[in-house]
């Protein structure tokens, strides 16, 4: 239960608080629950502050979920973090305007619609079922109490409800569908050629990377590297170190025997009659299907036998051989639950009334019950004792994990008094770099903490971090260096390759274009090609999906004016390669604009105008909205 407490009580939250927000928010923002107490204000949204602790919290998330992804790219692609703050602060303002919007708009969610809610999340269950003593346990482990969790969880349903609304609601006209259909599946007939960037031929002198080199000195610097002192607690640690006897294995049998039966079993005939896949959607098959299965029920009541009727009617004709025979069934062994239900609900020689199922129409018949029994102690003992140590473990990991995250609070500056109260060794990583997937850095979460300035700067001890389940780690940084400059000479031929292919790049587009005019003047394609031995690419009609054409070249190919018939239109592109491309286009053949039922659903999904219409609506919001961003306090 510790990953139904601490992976839970951590994982928890994010799926509650984050993952089942609506899908237009990865993150779940203003939530005037953490009232801030004269925290400085970072926006104000209609009246509503959204404060700077907010901010921090959904700021840091944000910078850890892309360091994860980008890892060393991270820096690179955001060397100014101002982006991603604009980012979650426009993410803030988004999700508060909705929740002011909902709640005016009247939206309400029951109670007794939140206690189905809560009751469904998987976090919350045990078994498969709603554990309310874990739902105590992980909020307090939380510090949440159930009126603020439940506050919070209202709020989500009725953004969810209003996106909702929005998506059930919206639909697009069937000419605008067919509008679309015709251009998602239009093909154009082109030819295209390339002009390559060659980097081996490109000449770069000395002083071309001396100048490179001071421009972007900070492209080559060493990581940034601590080392760590940590220590960790481990559930499965605490269950090695747990001693539960064969006595105490069976006193917890013979105390809960319904615990440890085995499962009864139905012996059971079928007779199917199958509607395939491709049909599902048809009435006509189904109804066939169900007279079938009709005309056979009418044969049992007159005292026909099924195991005669299975053979002359049923589609398995595998059972069918058998008199429809498919052995022993145990519940959850049918995927249809009215099946199953139907099944478990019969006597010895009854036969249930046609059930639709995934296959098509069936009916089954019960021909004998083989009872649950209480499994052989023996058989069940080691299950027992591990479950019973898992349980402890369990119970004192969550008990050590809550102590030790108050222990880091109240001695913030060393791990010895916390290694010597719980017995746990306080161990060192090697030099680790800010760009590292080893070691303490393979968790996302302690490689961002560990360059924080609380731990880096000032010497703090981390939180408790849960790293998997049943797994804390708290850490500590021993020696740290700065990044580190690059000598010249230690990047000169990385920066000879980078010179090289920008200017071999360059090049080719600078060719490039001077035969585009060319192409403008009125020469074809194919001449420009022959005169300057460039490969004429040609594929005839293709639609925009075809993986054998460039993604760019097939961009600008699919965005050309149509041609007049007889002639043609022309493009040009430079690809990410370096290369530059030269296009004609000769033809254009729209799709059809047939739309039955199945493709009129395809093409609305496709479409996804409900999206459309819940962000049309959040711009109408946005609108009417009074909205102030203090800069100075992101």
């Amino acid at each position: 239960m510790l990953i139904e407490i601490r992976d839970r009580a951590s994982s928890f939250v994010a799926y509650i608080i984050i993952g089942l927000l609506i899908l237009s928010f990865a993150l779940w923002g203003i939530q005037e629950y953490f009232g801030g107490g004269g925290a400085p204000t970072v926006a104000n949204v209609n009246g509503t502050d959204i404060t700077l602790p907010e901010f921090n919290n959904q700021f840091q998330q944000r910078r850890q979920a892309l360091q994860s992804v980008l890892g060393a790219d991270y820096e690179r692609q955001y060397p100014n973090e101002n982006i991603v703050k604009e980012q979650v602060i426009g993410s803030m303002i988004n999700t508060e305007l909705l929740r002011q919007e909902v709640t005016d708009a009247g939206y309400r969610i029951s109670d007794a619609s939140l206690v189905a809610r809560i009751s469904q999340i998987p976090q919350f269950q045990t078994d498969g079922k709603f554990d309310p003593q874990l739902y105590e346990r992980l909020l307090q482990v939380q510090r949440y109490n159930k009126g603020q969790f439940e506050s919070q969880l209202r709020e989500q349903d009725k953004l969810r409800q209003y996106e909702t609304s929005l998506a059930a609601s919206s639909f697009l006209p069937t000419a605008d569908l067919q509008k679309f259909q015709m251009l998602s599946e239009q093909s154009r007939d082109f030819s295209y050629a390339l002009v390559i960037a060659k980097p081996d031929e490109v000449s770069v002198s000395d002083e071309e990377i001396e100048n490179y080199y001071s421009e972007s000195k900070q492209l080559y610097q060493t990581p940034e590297q601590v080392k760590l002192a940590y220590i960790e607690l481990k559930e499965e640690e605490l269950a090695d170190q747990i001693l539960v006897t064969a006595e105490d294995a069976h006193a917890i049998y013979d105390s809960q025997p319904e615990r440890y039966m085995t499962d009864e079993l139905r012996k059971t005939r079928h007779i199917l009659f199958r509607v395939s896949n491709e049909v599902s959607n048809d009435a006509l098959e189904w109804d066939e299907a169900q007279e079938k299965a009709d005309n056979v029920i009418t044969q049992l009541k007159e005292g026909v036998s099924f195991a005669e009727l299975a053979k002359q009617h049923s589609d398995d004709t595998l059972s069918a051989e058998k008199g429809g025979e498919i052995g022993f069934i145990a519940a959850g062994d049918f995927n249809s639950t009215e099946l199953e239900e139907a099944l478990f609900d019969l006597d010895v020689g009854e036969y249930s009334q046609p059930a639709r199922t995934e296959q098509g129409i069936q009916i089954v018949m019960l021909d004998e019950i083989k009872p649950s029994k209480q499994k052989p102690f023996e058989d069940v003992r080691e299950q027992i004792i591990n479950e019973k140590k898992g349980q402890i473990a369990q119970t004192q990991f969550i008990e050590i994990a809550d102590e030790l995250a108050n222990l880091m609070v109240e001695q913030p500056d060393d791990l010895q008094e916390a290694s010597e109260t719980y017995d746990l060794k306080i161990k060192q990583t090697d030099w680790l770099a800010s760009t590292s997937k080893t070691e303490l850095f393979e968790y996302p979460k302690i490689q961002t903490l560990a360059f924080s300035e609380d731990i880096l700067k000032e010497g703090l001890n981390s939180e408790l971090v849960e790293v998997a389940e049943g797994h804390v780690i708290a850490f500590r940084v021993l020696e740290h260096k700065e990044a580190q400059q690059k000598s010249l000479d230690d990047v000169r031929e990385d920066i000879r390759k980078v010179l090289a292919v920008r200017k071999a790049a360059e090049h080719a587009t600078k060719t490039g274009k001077e035969l585009f005019v060319q192409m403008q003047a009125g020469k074809s394609l194919q001449d420009v090609s022959n005169e300057n031995s460039l490969e004429l690419v040609k594929h005839g009609a293709v639609l925009r999906d075809d993986n054998r054409v460039p993604y760019v070249v097939m961009e600008h190919a699919f965005k050309i004016p149509r041609p007049d018939d007889g002639a043609s239109t022309i493009d040009e592109a430079a690809l990410p390669d370096g290369n530059f491309a030269l296009i004609e286009l000769h033809s254009i053949i729209d799709g059809s604009d047939q739309l039955d039922e199945s493709k009129t659903t395809q093409l609305s999904q496709r479409v996804n105008y409900g999206r459309r219409e819940y962000n049309a609506s959040l711009e109408t919001i946005k609108e009417s909205a009074k909205v102030e961003v203090f800069q100075e306090n992101l």
